[in-house]
C-alpha cells in the first residue's frame, strides 16, 4: 500500500513538472498586455502533452457526397470567415517586411489552421495600416461553436543595418455561440497589442452555415485580373485571386485559376456572391454572379467575362465534427 502510494505521489510530481514546462513555454511578458500573458493555447485537456504545433488534418468537402432525405438528417452550425489581419497602429514607422504566422483553432479539433504563413525570405511588404496581410487560409470551414482562437506569430524582416525584431505573439479570442445568441450574420472585430504592434482582425460569424469550396478554369482565352467573393448580407469581399499571373487556356486541359483562398462559408439562407475583374489592354471587364448555398453536390457554371471563358465550380459541404 505504502509502495502504490509513493507511485501515486512520484507520478504525480511528474505531471505538475511536466505541465508547468509545457506552460513556461507559452507564457510571455509585455507591458502591452499587462505582465505575463499566454501567447497561444491553454485551455486543452492535456497541456503537458498537446502539440500546439500540429496542423488540423481535417479537410474541406467531407460531407458534400452525403445523400440528406429530410432536414432533420443535419444539423448546421455557425462559421467564421475571417476577411483581414491588419497592422492597425505600429511603434515604429511604415514600411515593415512582415513574416511569420497567423492560425486559427477551431471548435472542431483545435489544431492549426493556418490563416498566413510565410518564410523569412518570402516577407510581404506592408506599407501601411490600411494593408492586410494577404491570407491564404483557412483551408476548410471554420466551426463556432465554442471559442475560436486566432494566434499571431509575426516578426518583422531587418536588413545591413537592423536585426529581425518581433512584430506581435499573442492570442485572440472569438466568443463561442454557447455564450451569445446569433440572429443574422455579424460583422466583427478584435485587436491584440503585443510587441511592436497592434494586431486587428476583422472577422464575419455566419449564421447556420454552409461551406462552399470554389474552383475555376480558363477554357478560353485568358485571364488576368482579381476574384473576391462575398455574401448577399455582409458586403466585405475575400479575395480569392490577385492577378498572381496570366493564365492562358491550354489546347488538352484547361488551367487552374490559382487561388489564395478557396473557401467561404455563407448562412444557407443567402447567397454567395462573386466578383470576377478581368483586366486586357482595353480595359476593365468586370462580373457579378451570384449562387445559392446548397448543403451538399457541387454548382458547375461557365462564366464569360470579356473574351474569357473560365469554368466555375462550387462545391458544398456543411461543417460538422
Amino acid at each position: 500500500m505504502e509502495r502504490i502510494m509513493l507511485v501515486e505521489i512520484q507520478q504525480g510530481d511528474e505531471l505538475r513538472a511536466r505541465y508547468r514546462k509545457a506552460e513556461e513555454r507559452i507564457l510571455d511578458y509585455d507591458p502591452k498586455q499587462g505582465g505575463a500573458y499566454y501567447t497561444r493555447l491553454d485551455i486543452v485537456y492535456d497541456l503537458a502533452s498537446f502539440d500546439h504545433d500540429e496542423e488540423s488534418p481535417i479537410v474541406p468537402m467531407r460531407f458534400t457526397d452525403a445523400v440528406y432525405k429530410t432536414r432533420s438528417d443535419y444539423e448546421l452550425c455557425e462559421a467564421v470567415n475571417i476577411l483581414s489581419v491588419k497592422i492597425g497602429s505600429l511603434d515604429i514607422e511604415f514600411p515593415i517586411h512582415v513574416y511569420g504566422t497567423v492560425i486559427a483553432r477551431d471548435s472542431l479539433d483545435k489544431r492549426c489552421v493556418y490563416l498566413f504563413r510565410r518564410a523569412r525570405e518570402e516577407s510581404q511588404t506592408i506599407n501601411s495600416k490600411d494593408e492586410s496581410l494577404v491570407l491564404t487560409g483557412p483551408k476548410r470551414g471554420l466551426a463556432l461553436i465554442r471559442d475560436m482562437y486566432v494566434e499571431a506569430n509575426l516578426s518583422i524582416k531587418g536588413d545591413e543595418t537592423q536585426e529581425d525584431r518581433q512584430l506581435s505573439k499573442g492570442m485572440l479570442t472569438i466568443p463561442g455561440i454557447d455564450r451569445r445568441v446569433l440572429t443574422k450574420c455579424e460583422l466583427e472585430s478584435c485587436s491584440l497589442s503585443t510587441r511592436l504592434s497592434t494586431v486587428d482582425v476583422m472577422y464575419v460569424v455566419v449564421k447556420a452555415a454552409v461551406e462552399a469550396t470554389i474552383s475555376l478554369e480558363v477554357l478560353a482565352g485568358e485571364f488576368f485580373g482579381e476574384i473576391t467573393a462575398c455574401t448577399s448580407s455582409i458586403n466585405e469581399r475575400i479575395v480569392l485571386h490577385d492577378r498572381l499571373a496570366r493564365i492562358t487556356s491550354g489546347e488538352r486541359i484547361a488551367p487552374t485559376i490559382p487561388l489564395l483562398r478557396s473557401v467561404v462559408a455563407v448562412y444557407v439562407k443567402e447567397k454567395l456572391l462573386l466578383t470576377i475583374a478581368a483586366h486586357s489592354e482595353d480595359g476593365e471587364i468586370t462580373k457579378c454572379i451570384d449562387y445559392n448555398p446548397r448543403v451538399n453536390g457541387s454548382t458547375l457554371d461557365e462564366v464569360t467575362v470579356g473574351s474569357t471563358v473560365l469554368r466555375l465550380k462550387i462545391v458544398w459541404s456543411i461543417i460538422d465534427f
